[in-house]
């Protein structure tokens, strides 16, 4: 039976009716005046015209993906990632973050690793989904799980495909990993070089602006979902949250 899209699911009430375009005149006024005093001064309007409407659309589309079979879910407190930077090791002294971005995480205790992610800025804007830059473990965990069993993999690897999906090489090794060097002529030679096993698909501002970016965020998840469950069937726990730094 064929997957219902979302676009067919019931929408709330309250809806989320796009992102605002006075949240993205925000984002781009807060990076010329990348300031505490400045923002401290206008945090209202972050929270009302950036931090809010983020939180909206990945609140009310958690529930739709949900309904599909994807467990998935928000975060408890807020899904909305801080607009501070930590700025503690870094030469990059700017106080804050010039976009908004927001996740859905995977509801079981070996979900950690893997999410969808929303980024949204005057500069660009995207969702991204699976598992980025994880812990060398997760990543041998992955590479011997594809030697097993690489017709699984490669279903994958199809699926996304066919939603016009594909792994992206970002920060792929030059070489092998030590090990795997008699899979250099294996089809599989690409995949085991990624250090990341994530889809991306950039977002313009006719659809980030629109109500259908709901719809658009689910479908873009449940187009994902072979993939975050691969990753979630290794049954890693994660160590450390990169993400929440970004």
């Amino acid at each position: 039976m064929a997957v219902k899209r979302a676009t067919s699911l019931q929408q709330p009430v309250h809806a989320f009716s796009g992102f605002p375009r006075s949240g993205l005149q925000f984002l781009r006024d807060l990076k010329l005046n990348n300031d505490r005093d400045w923002f401290r001064e206008r945090k209202q309007i972050y929270q009302e015209q950036v931090e809010s409407p983020m939180a909206l659309l990945v609140t009310q589309a958690a529930p739709l993906i949900r309904k599909q079979g994807l467990a998935i879910g928000t975060k408890d407190k807020n899904p909305v990632m801080r607009v501070y930077r930590d700025i503690r090791f870094s030469p990059d002294k700017r106080p804050f973050k010039s976009h908004v971005g927001a996740s859905l995480k995977g509801s079981h205790k070996h979900s950690k690793y893997g999410e969808i992610y929303i980024h949204i800025s005057a500069d660009e804007s995207f969702l991204a989904a699976g598992f980025w830059m994880p812990e060398r473990p997760f990543l041998q965990a992955w590479r011997e799980s594809m030697i097993k069993n690489p017709t699984a993999f490669l279903r994958i690897v199809k699926s996304l495909a066919n939603s016009k999906l594909k792994l992206s090489n970002e920060n792929s090794l030059t070489r092998l990993p030590r090990g795997y060097d008699s899979f250099a002529e294996s089809e599989l030679a690409p995949f085991l070089r990624l250090t990341s096993y994530v889809t991306t698909r950039p977002l313009t501002s006719k659809e980030y602006l629109s109500p259908q970016l709901v719809n658009l965020l689910c479908d873009f998840a449940l187009a994902n979902k072979p993939l975050l469950e691969y990753g979630w069937s290794l049954n890693w726990t994660r160590q450390r949250d990169l993400l929440d730094e970004r």
